[in-house]
């Protein structure tokens, strides 16, 4: 379940920020997304609690959001960075390729992935990030019923 607005004020509150209108703007269209939002999809929702709301704002709520763990930074079909909610257990995400629709997973046992890259190129692997792409259930109901017309 995505964390709620109360849940993103606390993780804010928790690294000493003040919650003004408009960082509960932010949180609201945070909140309230059922897909992945670029910096500028959240800038455009969140207006509509806090017209007066600065884009530099939006940029450093989602920054501190990511950094605290409340967010995961993704890769979006349609823009280079994108915000979703995170658990609280290290995770992944599966992107819909069709309607931007976001899902974590948790089980990812990459050991065997980071050792041989740390082997071939001679780096310390200290962290991953892993996103896959697909069709939702949805999308690909909707595609295949439109290829059986």
């Amino acid at each position: 379940m995505p964390p709620s607005a109360e849940q993103l004020a606390e993780v804010l509150a928790a690294r000493g920020l003040r919650l003004t209108r408009q960082r509960r703007a932010v949180l609201s269209a945070v909140a309230a997304a059922e897909s992945t939002m670029s910096p500028v999809q959240v800038f455009d929702a969140a207006r509509a609690f806090c017209p007066e709301l600065g884009l530099t704002t939006v940029y450093r709520t989602l920054d501190t959001l990511s950094e605290a763990g409340a967010l995961r930074r993704i890769h979006g079909t349609e823009h280079c960075d994108g915000f979703v909610p995170a658990g609280p257990k290290h995770g992944h995400t599966v992107v819909c390729s069709a309607c931007g629709l976001a899902s974590e997973f948790t089980d990812c046992d990459l050991s065997g992935i980071a050792i041989a890259a740390s082997r071939q190129t001679g780096y310390v692997i200290t962290d991953h990030f892993l996103q896959l792409t697909g069709l939702c259930a949805r999308c690909a109901a909707a595609r295949q019923s439109a290829t059986e017309e």
